[in-house]
């Protein structure tokens, strides 16, 4: 810490001293300028054109001092990302010379520090010109609503647990003040169910989990009972069973949206049992679980389309964009009620076997692999048949997490082997992605062609996939290679993701082409750059008691949910919680 503050004067020192010296030449160049000008009435007999040239002189060389400075500024902050490294790296030798084991702190001080730099600079950006509204636009520091009748604050719900497991608590307490007094959930147009879900309700219960303010969840139970209708046995009957895209709680109206799709019918349910457990009312548990009856019935080796037609799930077979979480959340199912319901955890193995047998390839003679598409017919004989596709997704990316996570609780040792082995392949692949680029960021979506990666979109939206996986790579394996892959994709957002790298408060941006040199920023900021990204960065360098995943389940939002013990269950394993972990019920 105190190294990390030297290096911060330092560097402030250095900026202060170019600038003093700019000033002085601007100073005397603006008074050569006068002298010269002065001079040229006195003397009649200099030369009109000599005046003229010698002006022109000065004001390339003010220019060039302008460009010079911006140039320092730049090589300044590259400076202070070197020193950095350079203290961490002298910390970690100093602990090997003195035979000291510290896994988590050895560069844990000066990474996570510069993580909660970065974190308060966003949420002073978001805070002086966008409090309360959803997002900020980064760009033209202007608030961005998702619907113009009913702020949901998205950011700020967003960023609660984040803040609360950095220790920002100033910042917390303020931020969760402003929810008690300005959040009032009553939307009269449709809402997107799966991201209020995931984002508003899990950030509001994390939040209530880690703080015990009861503020906190009585805004979240207003959310839930907003949403819960849309889940009703008399609403989906309608809908074969499966809920719709967007629900309306005013008038209890669903629309299809471009779904009902997987991933958001299927990743709800982590949110609801929790808010059950807390508030003793299995309304929302029950509605929440009913949509799995189409899940089981529609599997093919543990696999469904991303698309509900109206009868089955067909479509797109990924484990990107409209599918990805649900995968994510049969094994987290089976976490959060501290493994006695086995039925999620036998969903999961054959989803995580479907998408190793089935969907992952090998990139050449190479150790990395990637996930391919396949796109499924329904027949009238219910029968599937794949056709492959080798594009991938960066969404994609969370998958090695989930199978690493996974390989944990996996009674059968070779086949946890299998799945940790697929894990790190994938992993490094998406690492590669960041890696194999200008700007150290990776491309949203690549096609393989001869073991090659083309890109075919090149944006990088401030994506937590990988370094979420990377998080759980290291939880796992303890593999230094994770943090230290985690730290260059870090240093490459702040390279090129950083609006103002002057400005102590200033929003982040979506970068439009990561192969471009310099990187344009389109000023769009996804409230998951503080819900997952840097809360994924934060955990990836500190201790592991800043969140214990024998006690918590993260949603897919990366919202903390603490373990708890189901009250009717099909206890066929009869496990129970560490001593060590909290209460699940404030």
């Amino acid at each position: 810490m105190l190294k990390s503050r030297q290096s911060r004067k330092f560097t402030e020192k250095y900026l202060s001293f170019v600038q003093c010296a700019v000033g002085v030449f601007l100073v005397a160049g603006f008074g050569a300028h006068m002298i010269m000008a002065q001079h040229a009435k006195k003397q009649d007999n200099i030369n009109a054109k000599v005046i003229i040239a010698r002006q022109k002189e000065v004001i390339a060389s003010l220019t060039s001092s302008s460009l010079a400075m911006e140039q320092v500024r730049e090589s300044a902050r590259q400076a202070e990302l070197d020193l950095l490294d350079t203290l961490a790296a002298a910390q970690k030798k100093l602990e090997a010379n003195n035979k000291i084991y510290q896994p988590e702190q050895s560069t844990s001080t000066v990474r996570t520090t510069a993580v909660v730099k970065t974190l308060r600079s966003v949420w002073g950006a978001y805070k002086k010109h966008a409090m309360g509204a959803d997002e900020l636009d980064s760009l033209s520091n202007k608030p961005v609503n998702w619907d113009s009748a009913n702020k949901q604050m998205v950011t700020l719900v967003d960023s609660l647990d984040t803040l609360y497991i950095t220790g920002c608590h100033d910042e917390f307490n303020e931020a969760v003040d402003y929810l008690a007094n300005h959040f009032n959930f009553n939307p009269s147009e449709n809402i997107a169910l799966f991201e209020t879900t995931i984002r508003v309700l899990g950030g509001l219960l994390s939040a209530y989990a880690l703080s015990g303010d009861a503020r906190i969840l009585s805004k979240a139970v207003q959310v839930g009972n907003s949403m819960i209708p849309a889940y009703s046995k008399e609403v989906l009957s309608k809908q074969g069973g499966v809920p719709h895209q967007y629900w309306n709680p005013k008038t209890h109206k669903s629309n299809k949206g471009f779904g009902p799709l997987l991933a958001e019918s299927g990743s709800v349910q982590l949110e609801y049992r929790y808010l059950s457990h807390l508030t003793g009312n299995h309304t929302y548990d029950t509605d929440a679980m009913r949509v799995f009856e189409v899940f089981r019935r529609d599997t093919r080796n543990g696999l469904l389309g991303n698309k509900f037609d109206g009868k089955h799930f067909t479509g797109t077979v990924s484990t990107g964009a409209f599918s990805d979480s649900y995968y994510e959340y049969l094994l987290k199912l089976h976490l959060l009620t501290g493994q006695n319901e086995g039925v999620y955890k036998d969903m999961y193995i054959e989803a995580a076997e479907g998408i190793i047998n089935h969907l992952v390839k090998k990139v050449g003679n190479t150790t990395q692999s990637y996930i391919k598409q396949g796109y499924i017919v329904q027949s009238k004989a219910n029968i599937t048949t794949p056709v492959m596709s080798k594009n991938f997704e960066h969404l994609s990316c969370f998958v090695p997490g989930m199978l690493a996570l996974g390989s944990q609780y996996l009674n059968d040792s070779d086949m946890a082997k299998k799945h940790l082995q697929a894990a790190e392949s994938i992993a490094e692949f998406c690492v590669h992605l960041y890696l194999d680029t200008a700007t150290g960021l990776s491309p949203d979506v690549v096609s393989m062609r001869s073991g090659k990666k083309n890109v075919v979109k090149g944006n990088y939206g401030l994506r937590p996939e990988t370094i979420e996986s990377l998080f759980y790579l290291w939880r796992v394996t303890r593999k230094e290679v994770y943090r230290e892959w985690g730290w260059k994709i870090y240093q490459s957002i702040e390279r090129n993701c950083k609006v103002c790298p002057a400005c102590e408060m200033s929003g982040y941006s979506e970068v439009a082409d990561v192969k471009a040199a310099k990187p344009r920023h389109t000023g769009h900021m996804d409230t998951f750059f503080t819900g997952e990204t840097l809360k994924y960065l934060y955990l990836l360098f500190t201790d592991d008691s800043a969140l214990d995943l024998d006690c918590w389940v993260l949603n897919t939002e990366a919202h903390p949910f603490p373990k708890f013990m189901p009250l009717n269950s099909n206890n066929t394993e009869a496990h129970s919680l560490p001593a060590k972990c909290p209460p699940s019920h404030l």
